[in-house]
């Protein structure tokens, strides 16, 4: 006998080992969708495994090709293709014709979230609003478009992702193309920094055609989050959620009590302080978070990470 829970449906102890997980469900009861019929065409039939993955058995051959062209973490299984040999805990993914609906309409290996460790990079341009009031619609719209585009170039150069673009701040993501989160924060601070240096160039141009200029706060940190497509099927977007990305952007708030450009956190600071030169150090409340969280100044790289 296997005991199969199917979290907040049905325990079920299996009659054997030869059945899949889509057999044993249906067989208690369960109305597991499988569009397919069973036949690892569809992903609806598919559960994540939330407890004893170690018990769950090799995908087969046409699982595996679903999977890789859907993009799915070890932990995402096609019922009708999986068979187990101890105790597991599953969850069905698929429970009304809404969500049955809207895998139909998954034509994207990222529609399915995953775990990751990456670095989050917000940043924000200091009293924009007196500029932007004082200035006609045209003037705001094309000073904004040559900032993002000199922002822009820096978090490409050092492979992050723009997340979004919110007023004239900007969200990045780093590290989805890297293995080692400390990798993420690097880039993700040489971006910054490079921000801050497009900046200049920036403020030349300002100074001389608007008699003003910019200055920014950049905050970094580094977390678990969950990155997918999000939205309406009209309008899906890939993004990042989870606490990391808030306590990244309330980092680029606590810039101004600061008064610094550029501050990361301490989870940043253990990974690669020894890789950058930085400055003051402190204890701050962040808006939102509970108990005081240690923020450093960066300044620059390190002389060998700078050649």
């Amino acid at each position: 006998m296997v005991r199969v829970d199917f979290q907040r449906e049905k325990v079920i102890e299996a009659a054997g080992e030869d059945q899949t997980l889509l057999e044993i469900s249906r067989a208690a009861g369960i109305p597991h969708v499988a569009a397919c019929g069973g036949n690892a065409r569809c992903s609806t039939c598919r559960v994540v495994v939330v407890d004893h993955l170690e018990n769950v058995e090799p995908r087969t051959p046409a699982e595996q090709q679903l999977a890789k062209r859907k993009g799915f973490d070890d932990n995402i299984r096609l019922a009708c293709q999986t068979k187990v040999c101890g105790p597991v805990t599953v969850r069905r993914l698929v429970i009304d014709e809404e969500d049955m609906r809207m895998i139909q309409s998954d034509r994207s290996p990222n529609a399915t979230g995953k775990d990751r460790r990456l670095a989050i990079l917000f940043s924000d341009i200091r009293n924009f609003t007196p500029f932007a009031e004082s200035h006609l619609p045209y003037d705001v719209i094309h000073i904004l478009g040559r900032y993002f585009r000199k922002m822009g170039g820096p978090v490409l150069e050092h492979g992050g992702y723009i997340d979004k673009y919110m007023g004239d701040g900007i969200m990045a993501i780093f590290g989805l193309s890297r293995e080692d989160p400390a990798d993420a924060c690097l880039d993700a601070v040489s971006a910054g920094l490079g921000m801050l240096a497009a900046l200049d160039d920036l403020n030349h141009y300002l100074k001389r055609q608007f008699d003003t200029t910019f200055r920014i706060g950049i905050g970094i940190h580094v977390g678990p989050v969950i990155i997918g497509e999000m939205g309406h099927p009209e309008k899906m977007q890939f993004t990042a959620i989870g606490d990391p990305v808030n306590i990244a952007s309330r980092i680029e708030s606590a810039t101004k009590e600061f008064g610094a450009s550029l501050l990361v956190s301490e989870d940043v600071c253990k990974l690669i302080g020894e890789r950058i030169e930085v400055g003051r150090r402190k204890q701050v409340n962040l808006k939102g978070k509970t108990g005081s969280h240690q923020l450093t100044e960066v300044l620059g790289l390190a002389p060998e990470q700078s050649t």
